[in-house]
């Protein structure tokens, strides 16, 4: 006969079985989309295997920050296109003390503590280069997928383009904007969560800025959606391009 003790432990277990039950779909599409269709769904990944799922990114070398400042000193363009971590996949850095005017020395992670391992860990980043003011964001909204005018400066954050007067990035399809100072949190429209940050090395003495990471997964408006393919924040059926440096443009 069930004594009363161990009728308790027998209704804690059930319920948390059924409580965890709708999350053990999404959990499997995550962990089978790290680790193993990444690989085979872009052939433009930059790492053959990523085995250690949102810490498998790779190094990448984006440029030597001396060449970034004589593109700011020359052009007047704080903003440096390249591509992470598909070969295809629009991303940029951005000076936000050369954007801003003012000393831009760390910015928050919004994604702090909502993923496990080293990078979920990172309470706040600190920028990088001779100022600590370079940081590096994706260009690709994460409401629908549609590539972010960041090379558009602007003087409102109305206008769709990189708002120079408070760092205000706002989409042209259905108007999501991002602060990118405070991390690339949404500011307003219909854009689920922040836009992802990436997480940059900064060699002092070549100079050289690396890509090392991110700080959320590449997942696009659904967390995740039923196929793993649909997973990436690059969505297949947009014509990504990565503009060619130096790529500012005056906006409204």
């Amino acid at each position: 006969m069930m004594n009363r003790r161990t009728f308790l432990r027998l209704y804690l277990v059930v319920g948390a079985a059924i409580a965890i039950a709708p999350m053990i779909k999404p959990l499997a599409d995550y962990v089978g989309y790290f680790y193993n269709e990444l690989g085979s769904i872009s052939k433009q990944y930059l790492v053959a295997n990523n085995n250690d799922g949102i810490g498998g990114f790779p190094k990448y070398k984006i440029v030597n920050v001396s060449d970034f400042q004589q593109q700011v000193k020359s052009s007047g363009c704080p903003v440096y296109f390249f591509s992470y971590p598909l070969t295809n996949e629009p991303c940029f850095l951005v000076d936000l003390e050369a954007l801003l005017g003012k000393p831009v020395p760390q910015i928050p992670n919004p994604y702090y503590g909502q993923y496990a391992g080293p990078l979920g860990q990172i309470k706040t980043i600190n920028g990088v280069g001779p100022n600590n003011s370079i940081y590096a964001f994706s260009d690709v909204c994460v409401h629908l997928g549609c590539q972010l005018p960041a090379q558009v400066l602007v003087t409102s954050d109305n206008n769709p383009g990189l708002d120079i007067q408070n760092s205000v990035l706002h989409c042209p399809c259905h108007g999501s904007m991002y602060l990118l100072a405070k991390g690339g949190i949404v500011v307003g429209g219909p854009a689920p969560r922040p836009l992802p940050i990436v997480f940059l090395e900064y060699d002092q003495n070549t100079g050289d800025i690396y890509a090392v990471g991110t700080n959320a997964p590449y997942f696009s408006a659904s967390i995740p959606r039923t196929t793993p393919s649909d997973n990436l924040l690059y969505d297949p059926r947009y014509d990504y391009s990565v503009p060619s440096n130096p790529s500012c443009s005056k906006g409204g």
